[in-house]
């Protein structure tokens, strides 16, 4: 009976990890990445303002959008010192851009139905373990899940030599609850690209 008692646990025990394992895989997060102009000395600005009519503002999108969007901006770049002013020396643009894409997830399945498990000679010769005739150990299981993936650029530009200077981007899987709590999520986001700004914010690292 210990003997079984083992199994049993161990069953468990599989299926615990298989589904912690499925869960950290379709957690949301978000990646980042930036590159700057190697020749540009961003402390020679003191300036920014926003393109009149940003990527991510017109006909196809929320006004709202563009509102949280430059209010976050804003906050980032007031943080390391620059002001906004109608004639900056950075201007910034944000876009936005998505795909459709399949996950496809193959994992080891502990109860796949169709076998048995344990050994002969428990009750009258018969086989013990589940009535319900779970396998143990036996196969594989594959997932396959839509989402969308989001990439969202946020680009510096000389108002002098009308070049860009920087771009941040990051890059998620949205999320039910991402579009429900927008602000929040465009905050994050922001926040997020602008760790990786040449000049960080007071009581930050970067």
């Amino acid at each position: 009976m210990k003997h079984g008692l083992n199994r049993n646990f161990l069953q468990i025990f599989l299926a615990s990890v298989v589904m912690i394992t499925l869960l950290a895989a379709c957690a949301p997060s978000v990646k980042v990445r930036s590159d700057a102009d190697p020749s540009t000395d961003f402390r020679q600005f003191q300036s920014y303002g926003f393109f009149s009519q940003m990527g991510i503002e017109g006909d196809n999108y929320s006004n709202l959008l563009g509102q949280h969007f430059r209010a976050a901006v804003a906050s980032q770049m007031d943080a390391r010192g620059f002001t906004q002013t109608s004639t900056p020396q950075l201007q910034v643009n944000v876009t936005i851009g998505s795909k459709d894409k399949v996950r496809v997830n193959t994992y080891q399945d502990p109860y796949l139905y169709g076998g048995h498990y344990g050994g002969m000679g428990m009750y009258g010769g018969g086989f013990y373990g589940s009535p319900m005739g779970y396998g143990y150990g036996g196969g594989t299981r594959t997932t396959v899940h839509q989402y969308t993936e989001a990439n969202v650029y946020i680009d510096l530009v000389d108002s002098t030599a009308h070049k860009m200077v920087w771009q941040g981007v990051a890059t998620f899987t949205v999320t039910d609850k991402m579009q429900e709590q927008l602000r929040e999520t465009i905050y994050n986001t922001v926040d997020k690209i602008f760790s990786e700004f040449p000049i960080a914010a007071p009581g930050t690292s970067g």
